[in-house]
């Protein structure tokens, strides 16, 4: 079998897309409004300072349209 590679950048994508997800999932369950979890926004706030271009990613501007909304959960 052959190694399977990622960039670091790519992983902190894949991590961010699988957090986004699940916060937004939960919110379904209990019939709320999406409210991002810690991991969510320093994952979306760590890729935009690697690479201000990343900003324009659909799922780091989910996220950060809500940065500053609300306070963040820190019990989770």
């Amino acid at each position: 079998m052959g190694e399977a590679t990622m960039t670091l950048e790519a992983a902190a994508f894949e991590a961010l897309r699988h957090f986004r997800h699940l916060d937004e999932s939960n919110a379904a369950i209990h019939c709320g409004g999406v409210r991002f979890s810690p991991i969510t926004f320093q994952l979306a706030r760590a890729l935009v300072d690697f690479d201000r271009d990343n900003e324009k990613d659909p799922d780091v501007a989910a996220v950060a349209a809500h940065d500053g909304s609300y306070d963040w959960d820190r019990g989770r």
